[in-house]
Order: structure tokens, then C-alpha cells, then sequence
């Protein structure tokens, strides 16, 4: 799982968050009104926040343990893979030595190279089932991290009453912001103290 596609997720409300901040600004600058906000309040009274999410998914340690789930998996499929090639390998040159030593009717050639053609075919569908099955796990995972960020997120949120809770990334839709809003270090304390009191962690699934 890569956090790039994560951070996609997660900043779906840049675009139309960063609308409504360019209107607060020259809103702002019609009234007249010059007040600068303070730690949590935007432009009118708007009280906004937001979230480092590149530093979120490097310290948050839930999907730490779910990326070495993931990898350890990959891992397995590709071991996998390369056993099975290599064993379809060794059949093809000992069939290939045997030709060579005249061991084998034309008939007996001619069985081998279909055996060997069907054995290939199903070696490329068991690859492709595999990269399937991992891409669709990468997926669910995602959806795992994205669910447990929100309802943590709508737990904080409910003494903290910010109107907005922005996802800032690297070459991401906000360019600039004011490190007073930052909230990820708050943010990730309490991610990481749940985690780390969940029942069933992602490494006691492990089998």
C-alpha cells in the first residue's frame, strides 16, 4: 500500500475546502475586517484545523503494521511465483536435454510441448490471480485505515467543534499553512494510544 494513494483519500475535500478559504480571505477583505486568526480559527469565526498526513502515515502505527502485513504477503506470492517458475523451468530443459539425446519420439516431443504450453498458461493465470487478490487486500486495508482515522477523528472533534479538519500533503491542494492549526501530533498520540489498547491488533491476526 502506498501512502500517496492514501493521501488521495484523504484529501478529497481540498479542492472545495480550498474554495471556501479563498472566499473567507477576500470576503474578509471586503468587510474590512483585517483580524488574524488564531490557533484553530479561520477567517469569520471559522474554526479550522489540519492534519500533516505524510507525517501521519510515516508515525501512525496502525498502518505501519498493516504495510508489513501487506509486504510479508507480497512477499509470500512472490516466493511463490518464483517456485513455480522455476520448477516449470527445470521440466522444460530436462524434456530439452532428453531431445537432444534422441530419448523422445516425435509424438512424445510433440505431448511434452503442450504439457509444458498448458503448465505455462496456468502459471500466468496463478500470477494473475495472486497480483488480483493482493491489489483487492491493498484495497481493504485502505478502507480499514480510512475508517478508523474518521471515527477517531469525529471522537476528537467532538469537544475541539472545528468546522473543518483539512488533510495537508506534500504538493498537495494547500500550498502554505499556519503551523498554529497544525493538529497532527494531537491527532496521532491519541490513533496510537487506541491502537496500541485495541484487543485485537493488526500483528495478532497473524497466523
Amino acid at each position: 500500500m502506498n501512502n500517496n494513494s492514501l493521501s488521495l483519500i484523504l484529501n478529497i475535500v481540498l479542492v472545495v475546502a480550498v474554495g471556501f478559504l479563498y472566499y473567507l480571505h477576500f470576503s474578509g477583505k471586503e468587510s474590512g475586517t483585517n483580524s488574524t486568526p488564531v490557533a484553530g480559527e479561520g477567517q469569520g469565526g471559522v474554526m479550522i484545523a489540519y492534519i500533516n498526513t505524510d507525517s501521519l502515515l510515516s508515525n501512525y502505527k496502525f498502518f505501519e503494521d498493516m504495510q508489513n502485513e501487506l509486504a510479508e504477503k507480497k512477499g509470500k506470492a512472490e516466493r511463490q511465483l518464483i517456485s513455480r517458475g522455476q520448477s516449470l523451468q527445470q521440466e522444460a530443459s530436462s524434456i530439452e536435454k532428453r531431445i537432444q539425446a534422441g530419448l523422445m519420439t516425435n509424438n512424445q516431443i510433440k505431448e511434452a510441448q503442450q504439457t509444458l504450453g498448458q503448465k505455462e498458461q496456468e502459471l500466468i493465470a496463478y500470477r494473475e490471480t495472486i497480483m488480483a487478490g493482493l491489489l483487492e487486500e491493498e484495497k481493504v486495508l485502505n478502507n480499514r485505515l480510512y475508517d478508523s482515522l474518521m471515527a477517531y477523528l469525529k471522537e476528537y472533534n467532538k469537544d475541539k467543534k472545528y468546522q473543518y479538519i483539512l488533510g495537508y500533503t506534500k504538493g498537495g491542494g494547500i500550498l502554505l499553512a499556519n503551523d498554529k492549526l497544525d493538529v497532527t501530533d494531537d491527532i496521532l498520540k491519541g490513533l496510537n494510544e487506541r491502537y496500541a489498547k485495541s484487543a485485537k491488533p493488526v500483528e495478532s491476526n497473524k497466523k
